[in-house]
This record gives C-alpha cells, sequence and structure tokens, in this order.
C-alpha cells in the first residue's frame, strides 16, 4: 500500500500545470512589500502590500529625476550648463559623488551621477539649480506625485535621506517609474557600469559605480533605482525589456541587498513567463471598416487608427480581449487626412482598459459636376 501510495502522488505531480509552479515562486518573496507591471498600460500583475506606506531611501530620487528631464526636454536646462555647488549641497551626506562648493559641474555630470551612484551631493545641487532651494524642489515633487495619483506618498527631500513622514508605496513608486521611462535620455546613462567624475578643485576623479547590479544580471535589464537606508532596509525599482514587453517591479524592505535584488529578478522573470504582449492595433494601421463620405467623390471612406495599442495579457489564453467601434455617422467631403471620425473601445474581461481615437486614412475629395453626372448616368443604366 505504501509504494502505492508513494507511486500515485508521484504521478499526479505530473499532472500539475508548470505555470502553477512560477506563480508560487514568485509569491515567495522575502520584502515587506512589492508590485509588478506592465510599463506601457500600467497593468498590475502581481502585488504584496503594495499599498502599504514605507520608507523608500534613494528610489526617491526616480521623482528627484523625472523633474530634472522634465527641466532638459522643455528646455528650462541644457546639459552642457555649468552649475555652481553650494555649501549645502557638498556637505550631503549618504551616497556622494564628493562634488566641491564653489565650483563648477554641467549639469550632464551632476545627472549622470545621480543615476549611476545615487549622488545626493549631486541631486541637492540640481535642485536647487532647478528651485532655488530644496525645499521649493521638493513641494514641486509633491506636486507631480499627485498630477501622478501617487495618492500615497509624501516627499521631505530629494535625495531619501530618512525623515519622519517621508514615505511612499510599491504602487506610488511603479507609477513614477513609469513616467521616468517617458524620458528616453534617461537610458543614456542608466546601463552605464563605471564611469568617473573630474573635479576642477584639485584634479581628482570619483569612481562611479552602478548602484544596480541587475543591469549585468538580469535579461533585458536597463534601469531604475536601488536605495537602502537603516529604516527603508533595502529597496529597488526595477525596468527590463525582453522583445516587445517591458516591465516594472519595485520591491520595498528586503532584509538584505542580495535578496531584494533575487526577489526584483523574481518577479521581472515571472512576469515573462506567465505574459505576453498583445497588440490590439497599430499606429496608422486601416482598419476594415469605412465610413460614408458625403458630396465626395468616393462613397466611403477608409479609417486608420491614430495611435497604436498594446496590452499585456496572461499567455494561458484565459483572458478574453475584444474592441467595439463607435464611428460618426458619415463624414462630408472636402475631408483631410487625419480627421477624427470615432474611437476604438479595448476591453479585457469586459471592462475597458483604454480608448484608440480613429481617423481618416487619406484625403476624401469633393465630387465634381462630372462626377455627379457619372454616378446618374450609371443609375440610369
Amino acid at each position: 500500500m505504501r509504494k502505492f501510495l508513494i507511486t500515485l502522488v508521484a504521478f499526479s505531480l505530473l499532472f500539475v500545470p508548470i505555470q502553477s509552479f512560477a506563480k508560487e515562486e514568485a509569491l515567495s518573496l522575502d520584502a515587506k512589500a512589492a508590485i509588478l507591471v506592465d510599463a506601457s498600460s500600467g497593468k498590475v500583475l502581481f502585488q504584496k502590500d503594495a499599498d502599504k506606506p514605507l520608507p523608500i531611501a534613494s528610489i526617491t530620487k526616480v521623482m528627484t529625476l523625472n523633474l530634472i528631464f522634465d527641466a532638459v526636454e522643455s528646455g528650462k536646462l541644457t546639459l552642457n550648463e555649468k552649475i555652481t555647488v553650494s555649501e549645502t549641497a557638498a556637505g550631503m551626506g549618504g551616497s556622494q559623488a564628493f562634488i566641491d562648493a564653489g565650483y563648477d559641474y554641467s549639469a550632464e555630470d551632476l545627472i549622470k551621477s545621480i543615476i549611476i551612484a545615487s549622488a545626493n551631493d549631486s541631486a541637492v545641487a540640481m535642485a536647487e539649480r532647478l528651485c532655488g532651494s530644496e525645499e521649493t524642489f521638493v513641494s514641486k515633487m509633491n506636486q507631480k506625485a499627485k498630477e501622478l495619483g501617487m495618492d500615497n506618498t509624501n516627499f521631505e527631500n530629494c535625495t531619501g535621506l530618512p525623515e519622519a513622514n517621508h514615505l511612499s508605496t510599491a504602487s506610488d513608486v511603479a507609477k513614477m517609474s513609469i513616467e521616468l521611462l517617458k524620458h528616453k535620455g534617461y537610458f543614456k546613462y542608466s546601463t552605464i557600469w563605471m564611469d568617473e567624475l573630474k573635479h576642477e578643485k584639485d584634479g581628482r576623479s570619483t569612481e562611479l559605480v552602478n548602484t544596480n547590479r541587475l543591469i549585468r544580471s538580469l535579461q533585458g535589464c536597463d534601469g531604475l533605482k536601488t536605495g537602502s537606508t537603516s529604516e527603508a532596509k533595502f529597496c529597488v525599482t526595477t525596468t527590463a525589456k525582453r522583445g516587445d514587453m517591458r516591465l516594472i517591479s519595485v520591491v520595498l524592505g528586503g532584509s538584505t541587498s542580495k535578496l531584494r535584488f533575487e526577489d526584483a529578478s523574481k518577479l521581472i522573470n515571472y512576469g515573462f513567463a506567465n505574459f505576453e504582449n498583445k497588440v490590439v492595433v497599430q499606429a496608422n494601421q486601416v482598419l476594415d471598416k469605412e465610413i460614408p463620405v458625403k458630396k465626395g467623390k468616393d462613397k466611403s471612406a477608409q479609417i486608420c487608427a491614430k495611435e497604436g495599442f498594446s496590452v499585456c495579457v496572461e499567455n494561458s489564453g484565459d483572458e478574453k480581449l475584444e474592441t467595439r467601434l463607435e464611428l460618426a455617422e458619415f463624414v462630408e467631403a472636402p475631408a483631410k487626412r487625419g480627421l477624427g471620425v470615432g474611437k476604438m473601445t479595448v476591453l479585457l474581461n469586459g471592462e475597458e482598459i483604454g480608448q484608440i481615437e480613429l481617423v481618416l486614412a487619406k484625403d476624401c475629395e469633393k465630387a465634381s459636376f462630372f462626377d455627379r453626372l457619372k454616378t446618374i448616368i450609371a443609375f440610369w443604366k
């Protein structure tokens, strides 16, 4: 009987889905809180206490970098601009680039040292340059957080150094991480493993080593940010792209540096193993449906999607993806290519997840007198 039971158990294990092991492994995390999201849609693929407010240490600098790149892209800051470092900035503790008070550094060098080495002194120098003081800059950080729907976040500084009520959540960190990835200039520095910062004062150099070791060990990883303090423990927000899908994982409150990276890797690998990117429609893709044209040379016109849309779904095939079209009754000629004529609503498991504007695929010419005459003759034949 004992041999029979052992054989029966072993046989039954053959029918346990492989995917269930992957899910169970992903659920076993050391971190106090974690989340895995699809970067393009923000869809949550896994979460553990994702809305629990916790200290996030230097992950704070994700928001600092968002404001910096906002300034670069709006023309308020140039990368080659020289920035004079204040005594306050140079005196910051924690992770540093050891910049010298009273000396100039390029904005690019300061940005690079923030991204690679998590330099607190460079972060404060940039905050003072953009807003005059760190305090004013922090108010802008909190304003941006509200705009992004980060309802459980409050920043007290731009570095992540411990302060009471300086808190965020895994869910909110994911939101500001998604925002940072929209700044393509970020990726110029995020995968640099080692670099150096030269100092004008005495000609010395500070070696910059990337704090995110996952860029060398995790397939497709090209960012984002680490953080650690005695209060926050070990944290990391990570992004990786494989094929046409990009994921973001956030790990807060890891008990050791090694375990935070293991948790982040586990989440990212789980995501790519169990989900896939489905393209609903591509930008400028012509649809089968046409729209009637009044007073036009042609009786109908082709329509296309103004923008592309894709969604992350379980690769088991269990999720139901569908689209619904809403078009204007007609369009009156003449009408230009790109004119809005309706929308496509995308639903996943019956819930709306997005809308795409539908537009004319080409110009609609107005019918001439001879065009109308041809139509009349054709009708009477």
